[in-house]
């Protein structure tokens, strides 16, 4: 059925005063496709799946092999588009705007001063005589806290109840850890596990403790010990560096393994390991 001109619809108020683009006639299965391709192609090319610079939310992989080859600069493959860090990098962008808008309604900016700050870059130290710098997800000035959101699925859940890993642990003190360098005072890190899949928020998982500046200390130190070491193997021979780091010891439950040129012979299964894939990007 065509429609008559006085049935044609009426575009003038959509979306302000924006153009409506004409009809073309392109099958569903087209639309589809390019409609996916928009999606995708932000995702490939937001700035964290960018980064090749090491952040805080890799240097306390427990895994040596991982952390060096990210050091040495090594390019990780991908399986498919990366979308659980994308459902984790939009509730950070929402959280983000619903803390804005809180700060703007309390007027605290104008009369006794701000005290959530988001997604503020910190520098945490260095490796190699390189500033590391990362992202805060929240820094609450009148608990002297930083927060770090994590988007996760329900068997990491039930893990975290007993406490956070140690990579989530080293992020979070290497953090609080550039709040005090940069005259900052941070007395406490926390991590909220927000529920992925769950209906409720009542479901997340809330963590805190005092401040651990030796750990964050102690991690750098790691990481410059491993860049020293390729440093000083590519002055020798590059093709050493290749060798030295795949012969590094390996944390079993690393997923990041299979990502590099060097990946195991046979894939450890990944169902758990993908579960807390949420942005842990370089932050």
């Amino acid at each position: 059925m065509t429609l008559t001109a006085a049935e044609e619809p009426d575009t003038s108020d959509w979306i302000g005063a924006s153009r409506v683009g004409a009809f073309t006639g392109i099958s569903p299965d087209q639309g589809l496709k390019e409609a996916r391709g928009v999606i995708e192609n932000a995702i490939t090319n937001h700035p964290r799946s960018l980064q090749k610079k090491i952040g805080p939310s890799e240097i306390g992989t427990p895994c040596d092999h991982c952390l060096a080859a990210k050091l040495a600069g090594w390019e990780q493959t991908e399986q498919g588009v990366a979308w659980l860090p994308t459902i984790g990098t939009a509730v950070h962008a929402w959280i983000e705007q619903a803390f804005l808008i809180h700060e703007a309604d309390s007027n605290r900016p104008h009369t006794t001063g701000r005290r959530w700050f988001t997604e503020r870059s910190v520098m945490v130290g260095h490796i190699g005589g390189q500033e590391i710098w990362g992202s805060t997800d929240l820094l609450d000035v009148a608990a002297g806290m930083t927060v770090d959101w994590k988007v996760v699925g329900p068997s990491t859940l039930r893990t975290v109840k007993t406490g956070p890993s140690e990579v989530y642990r080293v992020q979070a003190d290497l953090y609080a850890k550039g709040w005090n360098d940069a005259g900052v005072r941070v007395d406490h890190v926390a991590i909220a596990y927000l529920p992925r899949n769950a209906v409720t928020l009542d479901q997340a998982v809330w963590w805190h403790a005092p401040h651990d500046r030796s750990r964050a200390e102690a991690a750098l130190e790691r990481a410059n010990r491993l860049h020293n070491n390729i440093r000083a193997l590519t002055a020798l021979n590059p093709d050493a560096v290749t060798t030295w780091i795949s012969g590094l010891p390996r944390d079993s439950h690393c997923y990041d393994c299979a990502r590099y040129q060097d990946k195991p012979e046979t894939p450890k299964r990944r169902d758990s390991m993908l579960d807390d894939l949420f942005t842990n990007t370089n932050k």
